[in-house]
């Protein structure tokens, strides 16, 4: 992705900051190597984009702070599939090992629902999990979990 589309997403205000401060560095490092006799030659990219696992994160807390504002109303939003999905991805980049119960008190799923998702998941391919008892083992995604988790990601 090329920094002019980067600046593009950001609000207005955003953009207008980062280029004021583009341009103070500039000035700075120039009035610096001006001093020492160097010569300085940078190109400012804009912002670092996000890693997959920064962006899932920002994905989660979205979607709990819309769960939060609906109240009683956020099982209309219900999409438990993706939040085991971002979820087990988090514990996958951090290295982290996560039980069923666990995942599902995470989600906020109620665990007859939550079984329910993990024997889904797991019949496509997508989680790893013991099919007699998905609460009470450990669930991680497979490669085929990982690679779906990641297109959606960079889909949102």
């Amino acid at each position: 992705m090329t920094p002019d589309i980067r600046l593009w997403r950001w609000p207005e205000r955003d953009r207008e900051s980062h280029e004021r401060l583009a341009a103070a560095i500039s000035r700075l490092r120039a009035l610096v190597a001006l001093g020492r006799g160097e010569i300085v030659a940078t190109a400012l990219t804009g912002p670092e984009e996000p890693d997959d696992a920064e962006r899932a994160r920002a994905l989660l807390a979205q979607r709990r702070c819309r769960n939060a504002a609906a109240g009683s109303l956020a099982e209309l939003f219900g999409e438990p599939g993706w939040d085991l999905l971002l979820i087990l991805f988090i514990a996958y980049e951090e290295g982290r090992v996560i039980d069923g119960r666990t995942l599902l008190a995470e989600a906020g799923v109620r665990p007859t629902v939550g079984r329910r998702w993990l024997l889904a998941l797991a019949a496509r391919d997508v989680i790893r999990c013991d099919p007699h008892a998905p609460e009470a083992c450990p669930v991680a995604l497979t490669d085929e979990g990982v690679m779906l988790t990641l297109r959606c990601i960079a889909a949102a």
